[in-house]
């Protein structure tokens, strides 16, 4: 008998320390945590659309950033992130991803950006802007 109880206890012990280790709920990601340091926020879009997601572009000094970020995290969905620089080429992550897109970079000191994102059917594309 006490074989046993020692055994449910040891059993029941294991079952709470895998309880008691399973996966923090998420956390949205921050987009300078995904840039790097020396990344500020300088522009944002919400994109409307289930699952909720927003589209940030952030600025070094010398180097643009962009992040798709969604709302929640979830199954894996199609989500992109994209950045052009005045006379250069779309640099663009495209994937089905549960938390975000990108980041992509480039280098824009002196110049306007074109800069972007989506999730799903919802997307976003700026203008000429930013140019510094």
């Amino acid at each position: 008998m006490r074989k046993s109880r020692a055994i449910a206890l040891t059993a029941a012990a294991g079952a709470l320390a895998v309880v008691g280790t399973a996966a923090p709920a998420y956390a949205a990601t921050s987009p300078a945590s995904i840039c790097d340091s020396g990344y500020s926020v300088i522009d944002s879009k919400s994109l409307s659309s289930s699952p909720a997601a927003t589209t940030y572009l952030l600025w070094n000094g010398s180097t643009n950033c962009v992040v798709t970020i969604r709302g929640t995290a979830g199954g894996a969905t199609l989500m992109h992130a994209k950045v052009k620089v005045e006379g250069g080429s779309w640099k663009v992550d495209e994937g089905d991803y549960t938390s975000y897109a990108g980041p992509v970079r480039v280098a824009a000191a002196g110049k306007c950006v074109m800069w972007g994102g989506g999730i799903n059917e919802a997307s976003y594309t700026s203008g000429w802007e930013h140019c510094g």
